[in-house]
């Protein structure tokens, strides 16, 4: 049985994107330039399109990846009509190939936070105050409960223990996740929020332009703890910021920028205790260098008997 490719090289996913703005907008000449250098074949190329009726994006998958490239499309045009003016938008869809698994969406045309990050402060508010705005759209209360976090936990101390699961410092890890227990009996039905995540949010999936901020790449529809999301732009604020004051100084920026009340104190030290160790979950014993800063910003925020989240 033969398998579709998931990747394609730079040649193959230029002249798909291609194809699929020549069916978008017959008898314009658009040229296209990669949104990064295109040195390995990639599940996802995106590209800046020019001579277009519009500024552009076109985002192309590979074959191998047509359920999610239809879920993206689908997705973004959902966000997109609920954040289409003010400060904090989502790029509107413009077409979508799906035999091409290609997305055309409007081109913001700024630069993505993360480029951005030197900024601080500034730019930790204006990611709170964008995710605030998302989650909005789906925000309902629900008693905080922590059971299937607490299951998680289990499993996967388990399979450290066992030596199915490998990752750095094992004994210091099972005894973090020994100390959720007593974090989650504190938080357990305390009030809390639920809401459609984004899953993966970082500062790259935040672009200025035109005055607003916009996030992209959109493709979860389900329900889950809203501070997930605000634990990973934490993350990365951590990875940018400069020492512990910097660090502080932006994740305070972060939450006056999300201004949302969603959890207690309680659960919000147990989830970012629960992400933080995922993270660590995550890491190969021999980690790459981005992999290495994220684990050290996790286990920083481990540190602390405190939400800063």
């Amino acid at each position: 049985m033969s398998h579709l490719p998931t990747h394609l090289d730079a040649e193959k996913a230029l002249a798909v994107a291609l194809a699929a703005l020549g069916a978008l907008w017959p008898r314009r000449a658009v040229t296209l330039t990669p949104l990064k250098p295109l040195t390995k074949p990639l599940r996802a190329t995106v590209f800046r399109v020019a001579g277009g009726p519009r500024p552009a994006v076109a985002k192309v998958w590979g074959p191998g990846n047509a359920a999610r490239a239809a879920a993206q499309a689908a997705r973004q045009a959902e966000v997109a009509a609920a954040m289409a003016c003010g400060p904090c938008r989502v790029p509107g869809v413009l077409g979508f190939d799906a035999a091409r698994n290609t997305l055309i969406m409007t081109d913001p045309g700024g630069e993505s936070l993360r480029t951005l990050g030197e900024r601080g402060a500034a730019v930790a508010a204006q990611a709170g105050g964008w995710l605030a705005a998302f989650h909005d759209l789906s925000l309902r209360a629900h008693p905080f409960r922590p059971a299937g976090h607490l299951a998680w936990a289990a499993d996967l101390k388990d399979a450290v223990r066992s030596g199915t699961r490998i990752l750095p410092e094992p004994e210091d890890f099972a005894a973090r996740i020994d100390a959720l227990t007593p974090l989650a009996r504190a938080a357990r039905g305390s009030p809390a929020c639920r809401a459609v995540t984004h899953r993966d949010m970082t500062l790259a999936n935040l672009v200025t332009g035109g005055g607003a901020i916009w996030g992209i790449d959109f493709e979860n529809a389900r329900q889950d703890e809203p501070l997930r999301d605000l634990f990973t732009l934490a993350l990365d604020l951590c990875i940018l910021a400069p020492g512990a004051t910097g660090r502080e100084t932006a994740l305070a920026a972060l939450r006056q920028g999300y201004r949302r009340e969603i959890a207690t104190p309680e659960a919000r030290l147990f989830l970012q205790q629960a992400f933080a160790l995922g993270v660590w979950a995550n890491t190969p014993v021999m980690p790459s260098r981005r992999q290495a800063a994220r684990l050290e910003a996790a286990q920083w925020m481990l540190g602390f008997g405190e939400p800063v989240i």
